[in-house]
């Protein structure tokens, strides 16, 4: 038996140092790993910063962008209210013969839309003849009226244009400092 107690010894005693060995290697493993997240940590912070610094400059950019297309139309519209007044009139026009007719308006609204539309038909012919005596009065003629309208069709696209090419730059440039 003597034998079989020391061989049970020596077993404890390998279990004991293997188990002192998986601690140590464990504690090692745990100091790595905390160090790594740390790391981590750190450079998550940082991209954070970077990125809040970012979006505050693209808000900056943004809001000067737009005052400054607020600036150009308000200008726009000092200069030529007529084209104006004439640009809204026909955008309405057209959204309004692009809009479908549904067959629920045409149930519930039917005769009234009928109403509704030869009043607006009498309403739109009135403001169109009120718009001529007032360019009529102005010394306007027709030609001068579409050059303005034309001249704040071509202000609105450049605009357009500008903004679509500084918000490109914007995305270009934030591309480039990564």
């Amino acid at each position: 038996m003597s034998n079989l107690s020391d061989n049970i010894e020596k077993a404890r005693a390998a279990s004991r140092e293997r188990l002192e060995n998986a601690k140590e290697l464990a504690g090692q493993g745990t100091g790595i790993a905390l160090e790594k997240m740390s790391e981590s940590k750190k450079r998550a912070a940082a991209l954070l910063d970077d990125g809040k610094t970012k979006a505050a400059e693209s808000v900056a950019a943004t809001k000067k962008m737009a005052k400054t297309a607020a600036s150009k139309s308000e200008e726009t519209i000092t200069k030529s209210p007529l084209a104006v007044v004439a640009g809204g009139l026909a955008l309405g026009a057209l959204v309004g013969a692009l809009l479908p007719k549904s067959k629920t308006e045409t149930k519930y609204v039917g005769g009234a839309g009928k109403k509704i539309n030869e009043t607006a038909k009498k309403a739109y012919g009135a403001a169109k003849e009120a718009g001529q005596e007032q360019i009529e009065t102005l010394g306007l003629d027709k030609d001068s009226v579409q050059d303005q309208i034309k001249d704040l069709l071509g202000k609105a696209a450049e605009a357009a244009k500008s903004a679509a090419e500084a918000a490109t730059e914007a995305v270009k440039s934030e591309k480039s400092d990564k």
